[in-house]
């Protein structure tokens, strides 16, 4: 048996291992992922609690010649770099610099993998069902970033994408529908080290 043909071998892990080990990834293998993990992670995304079960996201995943021409399209983000980093405090930026972040979008971190996820345009008068359906997506890309991470993969959550959202819905041809995030998935290349978390964010109220 070649080796390229031995069956990938995937370690168990906790679910509390999962949420506390796991770590955004933006350098990867360019070992390609075989169907079926990229359907295991897809399936934790539909697994996520929604209202009402609307599940109302919608998920492409994306490998080889198409992922290439949408790579073409997503590494323009950074064109928009200032407008980027102007949402977050700049203290943050010692965290990723520009010149890393230019670096990364050329090839996604050679991602062989992409997820897109996307919800439907509201069109009715309640703004707040915008947000609900938002709110069920992040509980989806939360899932699909945990199951990846136990299945030995790794991803992030490319917001940055949201700046060429157009040419990426129209290249996907997908018409009243809205992009909520895109995901490079694959193996990483290493374990990114743990980041601060601030704690200081909550408040404990009647105890």
């Amino acid at each position: 048996m070649a080796l390229k043909d031995k069956p990938m071998e995937v370690t168990s892990m906790t679910l509390e291992d999962a949420i506390f080990s796991r770590r955004t990834v933006r350098n990867f293998k360019s070992d390609p992922v075989p169907k079926e993990l990229l359907g295991k992670v897809v399936e934790a995304g539909i697994a996520a609690p929604s209202p009402l079960n609307s599940q109302p996201w919608s998920f492409i995943v994306a490998t080889g010649k198409v992922r290439d021409e949408l790579v073409k399209i997503i590494r323009k983000f950074p064109a928009y770099l200032a407008d980027i980093l102007a949402l977050y405090p700049k203290e943050l930026s010692q965290f990723m610099s520009e010149e890393q972040i230019e670096d990364f979008a050329k090839d996604l971190g050679g991602a062989p993998a992409i997820i897109f996820v996307t919800v439907s345009k509201k069109t009715n008068k309640y703004a707040h069902a915008h947000k609900v359906d938002l709110i069920a997506c992040a509980g989806a890309i939360q899932n699909m970033q945990l199951m990846a991470w136990s299945l030995g993969l790794g991803a992030v959550c490319l917001t940055s994408a949201l700046w060429v959202e157009s040419e990426i819905m129209n290249y996907l041809g997908l018409k009243g529908r809205e992009l909520v995030t895109v995901m490079p998935i694959g193996y990483r290349l290493f374990d990114p080290d743990p980041q601060p978390r601030d704690h200081f964010t909550t408040t404990w109220l009647g105890f």
